[in-house]
């Protein structure tokens, strides 16, 4: 990928569309273009941060791994996102590991490029705290969700959000896999697979691998309410 190209992703990332050309020119001469392939990690958990993550094509898990081996996908990121810059203002260590799911291409910003536009610019921190409150709501209303509403709900819930940013709503692609979508709603496989089995027989969904057809987004949507 060009600079061209980095500076084009850079300038539609909402942390930085207000900067200007110039900003965005030197983040991306200062920035990284790092390469992950499938099964490879980004960062393990302990790792201090040393910038801000942007994945720019691919796809990146985050998880923990408790002592006996069972793993928990905190988030599942996808192009356009960033991840880890919380971490890199607390001036911790990393509590999750993030691992490339697909073949991957991150931007890494360098921590002292941040910390130097966070000093001199006072739109870009505004920019950034909006960001930090932005993940922070998200967190909220996932935490709610795994603690309020039941499995099918969850399920549910997951599909009406990833097909309101699909080109057809009705047609989606899971983003991952079975078991790292499970994970990520706090699900057994087993229970995810009888959730699906579930929502067939009834005439909402249609499934066929990891392709998922909504029969009728409305009706679905009344389902969860109603359960």
């Amino acid at each position: 990928m060009n600079k061209n190209l980095i500076s084009q992703t850079l300038s539609n990332f909402f942390m930085f569309k207000e900067l200007a050309s110039e900003q965005i020119e030197t983040i991306a001469l200062h920035s990284q273009l790092i390469q992950f392939p499938k099964g490879t990690s980004v960062f393990n958990r302990g790792d201090a941060a040393v910038g801000l993550y942007i994945l720019l094509d691919g796809q990146l898990k985050l998880g923990v791994t408790s002592p006996q081996g069972s793993e928990k996908i905190i988030s599942i990121v996808t192009p356009g996102e960033s991840f880890g810059e919380a971490i890199l203002f607390l001036e911790r260590q990393f509590p999750v590991y993030a691992q490339a799911t697909l073949d991957s291409d991150v931007l890494l910003v360098p921590k002292s490029l941040i910390f130097s536009m966070l000093d001199n610019d006072p739109l870009f921190s505004r920019k950034m705290l909006a960001g930090l409150s932005i993940r922070m709501h998200q967190l909220v209303q996932d935490i709610e969700m795994l603690s309020l509403q039941s499995c099918t709900q969850r399920f549910i819930g997951y599909l009406l959000q990833i097909s309101a940013d699909a080109p057809d709503a009705s047609n989606i692609t899971l983003p991952a896999s079975k078991s790292t979508i499970a994970s990520l709603l706090n699900l057994t496989p087993e229970t995810l697979s009888r959730t699906l089995a579930k929502l067939q027989q009834l005439g909402l969904i249609a499934v066929n691998g990891k392709d998922v057809m909504i029969t009728d987004v409305k009706k679905l949507h009344s389902y969860e309410l109603s359960i």
